[in-house]
């Protein structure tokens, strides 16, 4: 067993031990000092209330939740915090705030504009304990994770925030470790006492997080969930640490569709991994899927929200307090809903980080002649999705950038955020797109990869549009590839390969092309696996530069004409 490093800080009102393998936060046992000082005997359990969020995605504004009475406004920062001062009045000393992964990056275009500083700001204002990272915690990179952390301005447009100090919680990365050393990228676990109780928090993400990231993430590595889970319950049950609770950036969802609090039933890579967790873990908080969920599993509680802060995941554990075993739970998800006076300084901040970022939200970057829509033909092509691949070659094809001769754009939710419509949108003229709305589209600041395929490899690649899917993802190609497909034919063999051509010419399928993906399914996102056999691989530039650069160079841009792929049957 590693033994701790005998170091100590402060950490948000708590004293902080970190170690080789995580850092354990010890406070006052409130609760026992008030029942002494009250001549009351002390219970034999006490509760724990665990309050969650997931994917916040830098949820600053409201939007819609379902309940069972049907959909209604929720979420918005400042209400997310009053619903969770309400929630931790009913245990004041008991109640820890956690958070499992993707609080940042995606949603927000003024966060992200601001680099996600105005979200850290307000969930240090949130009073959040401790955090998983998630996927999108690593879309800048490793250098601007730790920034997320540590504090200090960003290395090209300095401080959005003024004095940005970063997250006044840590992050946990139980999975996310150096192949060299084995040790974590970030702490594996905390221990933090409530009520006397010392209760374990392991934190990791999905074990492809690291593959799925734009940033640069080498010479980093992601482990199995489960072993690494059951690695550090056992860890924390050595060191006397019997409750134990996971933040694990990784979820499923109900089968036959449901509400928050139903289980209908679950699904997805979450069931297959907490079936393999020791029974030493008391609860799950899980993420990723945007699927709001109530569940057990193997008897442990497993929940998740729906995220963007409309509803928080709270989970209260009964505690025997002789052994720090878990003897009861129960779990709930809440609605964040208006009916309740919002949280004053979070309105503040909202406000402020907008002021912040308008100029550069209203910012022109180009025009349109047309709507840009990502609604699919019968062939499964749009326009913005060809707008996007010709905007990715465009790009990439000076031999300096990656010397392209194909580009793809996979479609509507694996990486366009919205549609380009020519209408009043508060700017002088109808048909100007300007940053904002430009970052609204292409949301994920993925890297552009330009690699080498053969064009067996291309043809197979093409086929993977439908062979292994659940639903079938027609991807956007660059103008100059056309191909047709026959609906009719098996899933995985649709494609005659004579008729893949590369302006007007049939591909070889021994010859060598130069393609370029972004990097989420450049590494075999979307199950579009093929692409992780790509050798000679550049990444010079992202998919919004691309896209604003295509915009600027071609103003105003016309909507293509949908004939690149032809569909049969």
């Amino acid at each position: 067993m590693r033994k701790p490093i005998v170091a100590l800080m402060l950490l948000a009102g708590s004293v902080l031990l970190p170690t080789q393998a995580g850092a354990v936060s010890l406070g006052p046992d409130q609760a026992a000092q008030a029942e002494a000082a009250a001549g009351k005997p002390q219970s034999k359990t006490v509760d724990v209330q665990l309050l969650g969020l997931n994917d916040f995605h830098s949820g600053l504004t409201s939007s819609f939740g379902m309940t069972p009475n049907g959909p209604v406004p929720a979420g918005g920062v400042d209400y997310l915090a009053a619903q969770l001062d309400r929630l931790q009045r009913t245990n004041p000393t008991g109640t820890l705030r956690v958070a499992a992964g993707d609080n940042i990056s995606s949603t927000s275009v003024n966060a992200t504009l601001q680099h996600d500083e105005p979200t850290i700001d307000a969930l240090n204002k949130l009073r959040l304990d401790v955090s998983s990272v998630g996927n999108h915690e690593f879309d800048e990179g490793l250098t601007e994770l730790r920034r997320m952390q540590n504090g200090g301005c960003h290395p090209i447009d300095g401080c959005s925030v003024p004095g940005f100090s970063g997250a006044k919680f840590p992050f946990l990365a139980a999975n996310i470790v150096d192949p060299k050393t084995g040790e974590p990228f970030f702490p594996p676990y905390i221990v933090k006492k409530v009520n006397g109780v010392q209760v374990g928090i392991i934190g990791l993400t999905h074990k492809n997080s690291l593959k799925e990231a734009p940033g640069p993430t080498a010479p980093y590595d992601g482990l199995d969930e489960a072993t690494t889970v059951n690695k550090y319950a056992a860890e924390l049950k050595a060191n006397g640490v019997n409750t134990i609770v996971v933040l694990i950036h990784q979820g499923g969802g109900q089968t036959g569709g449901g509400l928050p609090n139903q289980c209908n039933p679950l699904n997805g890579l979450i069931v297959d991994i907490v079936k393999k967790f020791d029974p030493s873990v008391d609860a799950v908080f899980s993420a990723h899927t945007h699927n709001a969920y109530n569940c057990e599993i193997n008897g442990i509680p497993v929940i998740e929200t729906s995220g963007y802060g409309r509803e928080i995941a709270r989970i209260t554990l009964t505690v025997d307090r002789a052994t720090g075993d878990v003897v009861g739970h129960k779990a709930e998800n809440v609605t964040v809903t208006h009916d309740i006076k919002p949280d004053p300084s979070l309105t503040r901040l909202v406000q402020a980080s907008n002021l912040r970022s308008q100029p550069l939200v209203d910012k022109p970057v180009g025009m349109i002649a047309g709507d840009l829509t990502a609604t699919r033909n019968t062939a499964g092509e749009s326009t913005m999705a060809s707008v996007l691949a010709d905007a990715r070659l465009n790009a990439t094809k000076a031999a300096d950038k990656g010397g392209a001769q194909i580009a793809i754009q996979p479609p509507y939710g694996g990486g366009i955020g919205g549609d380009l419509i020519v209408s009043p949108t508060g700017n002088d003229l109808p048909n100007v797109v300007t940053h904002g709305e430009a970052l609204r589209v292409q949301p994920f600041s993925n890297m552009l990869v330009t690699m080498t395929l053969t064009g067996t490899q291309v043809e197979r690649l093409l086929e993977q549009q439908w062979c292994g899917q659940t639903t079938a993802r027609v991807l956007g190609i660059s103008q100059g590839l056309t191909y047709t497909y026959d609906a009719a034919k098996p899933a995985c063999d649709r494609i005659d390969p004579a008729t893949i051509k590369l302006n007007g010419t049939p591909i070889d399928l021994a010859a060598n092309y130069r393609l370029t993906a972004n990097s989420f399914i450049a590494t075999g996102g979307d199950g579009f696996s093929v692409l992780t056999e790509g050798t000679d691989r550049v990444e010079k530039v992202r998919d919004i530069e691309a896209f604003e650069s295509y915009l600027q160079a071609n103003t105003p841009v016309r909507p293509p004409a949908l004939n690149r792929v032809t569909r049969l049957n």
